[in-house]
């Protein structure tokens, strides 16, 4: 990992020299066709999403956009990816938390998500929920809270130090319950883990979850969010984290960047392009399908960056504890 990390760096200060940063004219923006880097594999949330925004961002522009993955460490490779690309607005990258959570990690001193990037907007917000398998012997989350603050509670996980397990460390150190990650080799198996009984928790986004709460597979006992979800029948008794008294309402979110020194009329013309795209009908319907408009999506670039440096702190404070850095 180490030595891939090293030849990344290389790669990114070879495409970082003054040739990438000359000034662009930007007054017949776009002349070429814009790539838009997906740092996720194909079929996932993050992959749909951006495919459906791009599409419609570029219904009314003179070029395409053009989604490509780069999948790999998390967001990482996608990210090296874009950094190697010169600001001239041609490369927008794709972000989710998983990129905060590299500079908390301190995973690459090459590239830096929050040095190297300027946000354009967030578009999209995803609410956590905490369930129990539908055989636990726990009934809520202050009979799990009671219980793990002597003994350990498991859950399942693929990525020691992804955003599933910061959250819940998160969570675990406002609420004094010991936690422990058990590592499976795929999200499948982490649910097929769940629904066995082989841990004591999961954590997943609305979208992922509900179905196995309609079914009675598991049950939702903590929703990560401020206030309650009236939308959803099966989340009306679901207490949420602020009212029980915890700080943590960390989620997922999916949003968009570019390198940093990208012109500004070239950044105003993106966002322009991404408001109407989030005001659409048929975005509005895509979003209300995948239940990721519960709570508003939408953050402007300073507000975008803003919560880049509250959840910075917050990983870094929870990295520091659990001995990741």
């Amino acid at each position: 990992m180490k030595k891939i990390m090293a030849l990344a760096g290389v790669v990114v200060l070879a495409g970082c020299g003054p040739e990438s940063n000359k000034v662009q004219d930007t007054a017949n923006y776009p002349e070429k066709p814009i790539e838009l880097i997906i740092p996720f594999g194909e079929g996932g949330a993050s992959d749909t999403f951006a495919r459906k925004f791009s599409e419609l961002m570029a219904k009314d522009m003179n070029q395409p956009i053009q989604a490509v993955n780069k999948k790999g460490s998390s967001g990482l490779v996608g990210m090296v990816y874009a950094a190697q690309k010169p600001a001239d607005g041609y490369t927008v990258l794709e972000v989710t938390p998983s990129m905060v959570i590299s500079d908390a990690l301190e995973v690459s001193d090459a590239v830096k998500f929050m040095r190297d990037f300027e946000p354009l907007a967030r578009i999209q917000s995803d609410i956590y929920v905490l369930c129990l398998p539908g055989e636990s012997q726990f009934t809520s989350f202050e009979d799990l809270v009671k219980y793990g603050q002597d003994h350990p509670i498991t859950f399942g996980g693929v990525s020691p130090g992804g955003l599933d397990d910061l959250t819940l460390n998160a969570l675990a150190a406002a609420t004094g319950v010991n936690i422990k990650f058990i590592p499976y080799k795929s999200g499948s198996e982490v649910k097929a883990a769940v629904l066995g009984g082989e841990v004591d928790i999961y954590l997943d986004k609305i979208v992922s979850a509900v179905n196995y709460i309609k079914d009675g597979k598991v049950k939702p006992v903590l929703v990560l969010n401020e206030e309650r979800i009236t939308q959803l029948d099966v989340f009306k008794e679901v207490p949420t984290s602020q009212e029980l008294g915890y700080d943590v309402t960390i989620g997922s979110w999916r949003g968009f960047v570019v390198r940093k020194g990208t012109a500004p009329e070239i950044k105003s013309y993106l966002i322009d392009k991404m408001q109407s795209a989030y005001n659409t009908k048929e975005y509005k319907d895509f979003a209300a399908l995948n239940l990721v408009d519960i709570r508003p999506g939408y953050l402007d670039a300073a507000g975008f960056y803003t919560q880049w440096e509250s959840e910075y702190k917050k990983f870094d404070a929870v990295a520091k504890q659990v001995g990741l850095k």
